[in-house]
């Protein structure tokens, strides 16, 4: 059996051209402080550990630690 590259391309084209992608924002946090890459963030009650989290500016960040204080 051999492998066509235009059936390869074709079925590429297809799944990007059919993706569809879905964004449930659910909670929102404020930042309190920043610094040496590391941002405290307050009112994310219901994040969990190594969860990505994205920022307004469009930055990505993982949570780490989920002390109340």
């Amino acid at each position: 059996m051999r492998i066509k590259p235009e059936e390869v391309s074709n079925i590429i084209r297809s799944e990007i051209e059919n993706y569809s992608r879905t964004l449930d924002m659910v909670e929102t946090g404020t930042v309190i402080e920043i610094g040496d890459g590391i941002a405290r963030v307050y009112g994310l009650d219901k994040a969990m550990a190594g969860e990505l989290l994205e920022f307004e500016n469009g930055l990505m960040g993982m949570s780490l630690n989920l002390e109340e204080d």
